[in-house]
């Protein structure tokens, strides 16, 4: 499998990755009698959209800058995506570390933070595998998780230090 993406692959898991994110959240909102929880959750759920958004947005300025705007898929690369985002950032919802975070604020806090800095990780790794305008947008996002990271840690101060 290929371990180079353009820039655009690159905005493509992104996006993927906030996608999964949000539904991960809304399933969990759905799932927890904890009406506290169920609210932080919804939260975390439009955050995640509200970068979905972020990514989309980047996604487009980068098709405008580049000749590869008919960038097509190949089949293998998008399988490919879907693997790399299905097995890494926010666990399976069924997990244990899942379904503990269900009724725990802390844990729920924890899951997400934990997502966030894998999330870096993931991208970290992209910067080493690529050049140019591809780092440029990991760039981005690194920096829009760091910031996520940090709205994390307000609502651990809101939901978890009452």
């Amino acid at each position: 499998m290929k371990n180079h993406f353009n820039a655009l692959e690159v905005m493509e898991m992104a996006k993927d990755i906030e996608k999964k994110g949000k539904k991960f959240y809304l399933n969990h909102a759905k799932a927890t009698d904890n009406l506290e929880l169920k609210e932080l959750f919804k939260k975390l759920a439009e955050t995640q959209e509200e970068h979905y958004q972020k990514f989309l947005s980047l996604a487009k300025e980068l098709k405008g800058k580049s000749d590869k705007a008919n960038y097509l898929y190949d089949e293998e690369v998008s399988a490919y995506f879907d693997y790399l985002v299905e097995l890494s950032i926010f666990p399976a919802y069924d997990s244990e570390k899942s379904k503990e975070a269900l009724n725990d604020a802390k844990k729920a806090l924890d899951l997400a933070i934990r997502a966030e800095k894998d999330a870096i990780l993931f991208y970290r790794e992209l910067c080493a595998n690529n050049s140019g305008e591809t780092i440029e947008a990991v760039e981005k996002l690194i920096k829009e998780k760091k910031r996520h990271l940090r709205e994390l840690g307000k609502y651990i101060e809101e939901y978890v230090k009452k």
